[in-house]
Order: C-alpha cells, then structure tokens, then sequence
C-alpha cells in the first residue's frame, strides 16, 4: 500500500516516516522546495504546496494522505497558508480518486461534540487573542477538512514531545475523556497510521494524550 505524507519534513516527520516503512508502507514524501529533504528510504517530491500537478503526483495511487502541517513560525502570516495548503491537497485527492485523510489538528480548533475542559479551552483563548493568525488557520484548517467529504480523520493533539511510546493513550473528544496535555510524537504517528484502516473515528476529531 502507499501513502502521501505531508509536513513529514518537521519534528514529527521523522516519525510518521519510521511508521510508514515499519507497517510496509511505500512512502511519498511532498518537501517544499525551501527544504533541502532527502531520505533514500522513501520518494521525495519537491515542490510548492500551491503546485496542482505536483500534489497530483504525490498522492496518485495512495491508500491514505496523512498531514502534519500547522502553523510554526511567529509571527504567522494571516493569508491562512496551511489552511490554502491543505484545501490544495484535498482538491488534488478528489482528483485522483484518494478518499482518505488522516490530519494533525489541536484543541483550538473545537468539536461540536466537546464539552469544557479547562486545560484545552484557556490555552485555545490565549492563543486565539494573542497569536490571532495561527488561532485563525487552525480553525479554517478544521472548517476546510470537515466540508471536503473525504474520509477525514482530525487528531487533535495539545504538546508534542519526542519520549517513548506510552503503553496506552487517552482517546475521545474534550470534556469528556480525561486528557494531559501531552502526547509523544511516537504515539501521534502510531495513531494515525492506525485509522488508515480503521473507521472508528471516521469523520471525527478524537484528542489524544499521554495517560
């Protein structure tokens, strides 16, 4: 089987790719042209995340599309560039028949099925009035994945960190399963290769974290 990832070229990609040849996986890796990325282990493509042909090329024929873009620089710019990134993707897997997306979302972005929970929702007010533009693209991000009618699955994670697997994780939606704040990008890359072929969180936006 084969898979496109995209944003496997940050802090998590390194993961998502162990994960991808681990299970078997041929691997397509989209690397902005900005980032000098090569991996013998996988095919690389170079290009613009505006670039139609080259998002064509490196989702045709896959069994999933799996996204770790979010925002990473401060100041974020506020033309919603992952948000124009991702909806880019998803015009480019209606194309080619692709019907499955696995994406990275936070907090932020909430779920209608959500109830309080203090350590999600404060962190998502401060970010939504002290770094408007990143608060601004997450939320699109979410918006533009819910309205594509792809087989979507959003996980929703709070702070990464690069620790060993944990033997089990906290899953489900805000204010009803009780999440930390963190999850190990290990995990994150596990989980989501896992609804590749499962459908217990089809069109859902579980949280996950660490117990």
């Amino acid at each position: 089987m084969k898979v496109a990832l995209f944003g496997a070229t940050g802090k998590t990609g390194k993961f998502m790719i162990d994960e991808a040849l681990a299970r078997g996986f041929e691997a397509t890796v989209f690397a902005r042209r900005s980032r000098s990325f090569a991996d013998k282990r996988v095919r690389v493509v170079h290009g613009d995340l505006s670039n139609v042909d080259l998002l064509r090329d490196a989702v045709r024929g896959s069994t999933a599309v799996l996204s770790a873009l979010g925002p990473t620089t401060l100041p974020h710019p506020k033309d919603l560039p992952i948000t124009r990134a991702t909806q880019a993707i998803i015009s480019a897997m209606k194309d080619e028949d692709v019907n499955r997306l696995v994406a990275i979302s936070t907090g932020t972005a909430p779920d209608p099925g959500d109830a309080f929970d203090w350590k999600i929702d404060l962190p998502a007010m401060l970010i939504k009035y002290l770094m408007r533009s990143t608060y601004d693209d997450i939320v699109n991000l979410a918006q533009a994945i819910r309205a594509s009618e792809l087989e979507w699955t959003m996980v929703r994670v709070a702070f990464l960190n690069s620790r060993a697997a944990a033997s089990e994780l906290n899953v489900g939606l805000y204010g009803y399963t009780r999440h930390s704040l963190t999850v190990s990008r290990k995990d994150v890359a596990a989980f989501m290769f896992d609804q590749i072929e499962s459908r217990a969180y089809t069109r859902q936006a579980p949280g996950i974290s660490t117990r």
